[in-house]
């Protein structure tokens, strides 16, 4: 294992809708980069990275994982992932968020205390669920949210025992389902 690798598995979610977006975020261009790309690298202190969608593109050279459930959530992605690790921590990160980088993961990583289920980071006002470490052992949690239909991440921090990491209003946490949200990125990274 190479120095400053996470003994964790990053998994990047790719299988959203995109409706507001108008086609796949993760084929969006960032200074001449696919956003899929950026993150990919931003990803590369991790053991393992994957990424998983509803069917994997002809042109995608990336380690692919199909969705296990029919229904487009995040939820999907995190019990897909959570199936697939082959270690014990993974990180659920979607492909909207292309500002992300290495010292945020390291900082998520290294607030983690033997007790935690969930490292969440909370930043532009919200619980950022899609951009968080998960233990495998909240699989069984997962599954009964699923089966109960309760598909929403946040609600089940309550479950886990989770800490949460502040960031104030970070640029990295900023959400791009937009193409005005696109342009904002692209100005920042110009």
């Amino acid at each position: 294992m190479q120095k400053n690798k996470f003994p964790a598995s990053a998994f990047i979610l790719t299988g959203g809708k995109s409706k507001r977006f108008g086609s796949p975020k993760w084929r969006a261009v960032i200074n001449g980069e696919f956003v899929l790309e950026r993150i990919w690298k931003s990803c590369k202190n991790f053991e393992h990275r994957y990424v998983i969608g509803k069917k994997k593109p002809a042109d995608m050279d990336k380690p692919f994982i199909s969705d296990k459930l029919e229904f487009v959530a995040p939820i999907n992605g995190l019990y897909t992932a959570l199936e697939h690790a082959k270690t014990d921590w993974s990180l659920l990160l979607a492909c909207d968020l292309p500002l992300v980088n290495t010292d945020l993961f390291e900082n998520l990583w290294n607030a983690q205390d033997e007790k935690d289920d969930a490292i969440v980071p909370y930043s532009n006002n919200k619980h950022q669920v899609i951009c968080a470490f998960y233990h495998k052992r909240v699989l069984p949690v997962i599954l009964s949210a699923v089966q109960t239909r309760n598909y929403n991440l946040v609600k089940l921090l309550g479950k886990m025992n989770s800490s949460v990491i502040r960031f104030d209003d970070d640029i990295r946490f900023w959400n791009m389902n937009t193409k005005q949200d696109l342009r904002k990125i692209i100005n920042y990274c110009t």
